[in-house]
Parts: C-alpha cells; sequence; structure tokens
C-alpha cells in the first residue's frame, strides 16, 4: 500500500515514539541517527520543514514543535503536517514555536552567545503593512550567520513564530547605531508590547525573514 509522504513521516514517528521520548536528552549516535531520520523524512514532505524535540513542562513526555525556517510558502505545509498527527501517548504536537513568558537573556549557538540587550527595534507602518528594523552591533555579513539565528529565536519567543512570519511583513537587519536610544530605537525586550499594539488583524505574509 502507498503511503503519503506525509502518512510516512507520521508513521516513522509512531513506531519510534518509545526511542523518541527517551533519546530526546542523550547525546548518543543512536538519538542522532533517528532524529536525522526524522528530518529526512520530513525534508521528503517540504525541505524548508524543520522539527524542535523538547522535554515538556511536567518533564513526563517531549514535544515536537514543527516550523518551516521562515520561509512562508511552507506554512500550509506544516499546518497539513500538524493537522494529520496521530494521538501518540506523551507526545505533544505544536505548530510554529509559540510565544515564552520567561524570555532569555541570552541565546548560544556554536561558539557564539547573543544577549538580548544587544539587540533594538523599531517598528513601521507602511500602509497596511508593519515592518521590523532589527539593529545589532557589528551585524554579520552572511545570513546563516549564528548571531542571525539567534536574533530569530528571540523573535520567535517574543512575539511567536507564526505571527512573525504572517503579520510582519519583513525584518530588515542594520547597522545598531551609536546611541540607539536617541535614534528611537527600542531594546527588543519592549517589542512585545509594542507589536500587540500595531498587530496587523489581517495576515500579511512575511517576506524578508532571509
Amino acid at each position: 500500500m502507498n503511503h503519503s509522504p506525509i502518512d510516512s513521516f507520521w508513521h516513522l514517528v509512531t513506531n519510534n515514539a518509545d526511542q523518541l521520548r527517551s533519546l530526546v536528552n542523550e547525546e548518543t549516535e543512536l538519538a542522532h541517527e533517528l532524529l536525522q531520520q526524522v528530518q529526512d523524512q520530513l525534508s521528503d514532505i517540504d525541505p524548508h520543514l524543520t522539527v524542535f524535540c523538547a522535554r515538556d513542562q511536567e518533564g513526563a513526555g517531549i514535544e515536537l514543535v514543527f516550523g518551516c525556517d521562515g520561509f512562508s510558502q511552507s506554512i500550509d505545509t506544516v499546518l497539513f503536517l500538524v493537522a494529520a498527527a496521530p494521538s501518540i501517548e506523551r507526545i505533544k504536537v505544536l505548530a510554529f514555536n509559540p510565544r515564552v513568558e520567561q524570555i532569555p537573556e541570552a541565546i548560544e549557538i556554536g561558539d557564539a552567545v547573543l544577549e538580548l540587550d544587544e539587540l533594538f527595534f523599531g517598528l513601521r507602518i507602511i500602509g497596511q503593512e508593519l515592518h521590523l528594523d532589527l539593529y545589532l552591533e557589528d551585524l554579520p555579513m552572511v545570513d546563516d550567520a549564528p548571531q542571525t539565528d539567534a536574533a530569530l529565536m528571540f523573535l520567535d519567543a517574543i512575539v511567536g513564530e507564526y505571527d512573525l512570519m504572517t503579520r510582519i511583513h519583513s525584518v530588515n537587519w542594520l547597522d545598531l547605531p551609536e546611541d540607539p536610544l536617541d535614534h528611537g530605537l527600542r531594546p527588543l525586550i519592549e517589542l512585545r508590547q509594542q507589536f500587540d499594539l500595531l498587530r496587523p488583524k489581517q495576515p500579511a505574509l512575511g517576506e524578508a525573514l532571509h
């Protein structure tokens, strides 16, 4: 019997549910091999799909959080994938990284550490579109720099990944001026409050996260 890529993916997860629950915190070769299988099957569905595995708040199970790495054209695929998920004991399936109450003070990726207070922002409304200007000292010149990834993780935590992609038309990366407050910029920790005041009611489908 032929299975769709989504059916095949959930078949893999269901068949390996016990291993996923036990291996998600382990740094073993077997754990990496299984998680790589999961990611490979996701890529068969859509090359932009991502999954993050973590213990749930109670510590008894795990959460599988699916996203699309900022590519708005893959949002529907994430939603279809999560909607097709079977009920799996002690595995919670989520679409996109939600806002968090406790925003981290710093995010470490590889050898790079980005602190929250290093980031400033400005919000602009042009017509019906909301544009986010993100300011960082010594802005990396490459898109896949760890500082860029860490900044996007901060944005996910503050406004939520789905709102970041669908309510913000563009994210513009700019060098931090010497006196950011004098330029009317605000610390990134204040973004949630301003975003909620200006948040468009209709999705804009962000275009320039990369």
